[in-house]
Order: structure tokens, then sequence, then C-alpha cells
């Protein structure tokens, strides 16, 4: 386990999950991850895209039951709906928008549910008793969400700001193995703005501290799907 003190000076953890299992039942959660892993996380999804253009900030998204019209059309919505997607990003390009985030969002009622249930909950307010503060009778906000980037997702440069209800972000990284070439690394910048690279691989994770509130991006993906889950952790 990182040392309490190592978290909350430099503002970030990043560990396995394995060194963790006083807080996690890692058996459980490995069980999340295959029933995310035997679903085709882009069907019931949606795409996010905010971008900018002469100062001005424009969000746009696409939403897969859009192009679903009946349930054996599965295939045919894939298609309309990676090729709206392709689109978009083609869109972006040739006019010259500036992309600050480009992500995909998991609607499918399954991986919602199972993200819903108490053992990643139980593991978080475990984790912020220990890092945070000794307390009880405390109620906490998880908010979860099952995040996929594809060909041209990006997330810009930007720090997360400090609200005032969060104490911190937890990033679950869900691929079995992530190629170098293929991008998508989240890239941290410490106070003294090194530059650190995290390769999304189970089971690792990383915490971001919001009092310290890091700047960080997620670099363009050039290939394959990168997965994981996100949550943004504080009080109700």
């Amino acid at each position: 386990m990182i040392d309490v003190q190592k978290f909350r000076e430099e503002g970030y953890l990043y560990d396995s999950l394995e060194n963790y299992k006083n807080f996690l039942d890692f058996d459980n959660f490995k069980k999340i991850k295959d029933l995310i892993d035997s679903k085709n996380i882009i069907r019931h999804s949606r795409f996010d895209y905010w971008i900018k253009y002469n100062e001005l900030s424009y969000a746009e998204k696409l939403i897969y039951d859009d192009y679903l019209f009946r349930e054996k059309d599965l295939p045919t919505a894939d298609f309309m709906y990676l090729t709206a997607h392709e689109y978009q990003l083609k869109k972006i390009k040739e006019c010259g928008f500036y992309p600050t985030w480009i992500f995909g969002t998991s609607m499918d009622d399954d991986i919602c549910s199972t993200l819903r249930n108490r053992i990643i909950s139980d593991f978080q307010e475990n984790f912020s008793k220990h890092y945070y503060f000794e307390k009880e009778n405390l109620k906490y906000m998880h908010d979860l969400r099952l995040q996929f980037y594809n060909k041209g997702c990006l997330i810009d440069v930007h720090d997360d700001g400090k609200p005032t209800d969060r104490y911190c972000v937890f990033l679950y990284f869900l691929n079995n193995e992530w190629k170098d070439e293929n991008g998508g690394h989240l890239i941290l910048y410490t106070k003294e703005n090194k530059k650190i690279k995290i390769k999304p691989t189970f089971p690792n994770f990383v915490v971001l501290d919001s009092d310290v509130n890091l700047y960080h991006e997620l670099e363009e993906v050039k290939d394959d799907i990168k997965y994981n889950i996100v949550c943004f952790f504080g009080k109700s």
C-alpha cells in the first residue's frame, strides 16, 4: 500500500488493487470486470464531444439507442453508430475545431446496475477512512461510470477544480494489456510539473486527490479500445 503521507503530499496514488485486499473484495471485483468483458461495451452507450471554436466551447453527443429501431438489428445499429462517430471525428478535424474531451460512456442496464453494487463503494469508503479521516456514519457520493476510448478519443490537459463535496477521483483500469503505440495513457503533471505516464492495465488503479488537484490528460487513442471505471467520490 502507498503511504498516507506520500499520497496526500503528492496528490495521486498509482498502485495495484491486489495490494489493497484488506479494503477490497478482490475476487468479486474481478467478477465485475468479467461481466463487463462479456458485454459489447459500445452497445447502449453514448459518445460525448467537447470542442472549442473561436474561444467558445460546444458540446455534442451521439446515443447508440437512437440508431437501434429493433433489437434484432443490433449489428445495423453498431455500424450506424460507429460510422456516425467516425464522421463526427472527421468533422472536428476538417472544420478546425479544437477537441478537448472525446469519450464514450456505457448506458447498458446490466453494466450500470453492476456498478451500483457494494463491492466498489465499500472499497472506496474503506480507502477514504484510511487516507482521509477516521469518521463513522458519513454519507458518501459514488458517481460510478464505465467509460471507454477508441481511436480518436482523448481528454485535453485540465484540472478538476476543487468541488467542496469531492474528496478524490478513482480510475480502475480494465484492459488486460495495452501497447504503448496505442496512445491512450493517462498523463499526470506533478506539483513540480514532472510528467508521469501511466499504463492503463488491470488490476492497476489511480486515485487523484481533489485537494491537490493535479493537471492531467488522456493521450489520443491511436488504436484499440481503452476502458476503465471512473468514480467521482465525495460526501453526499
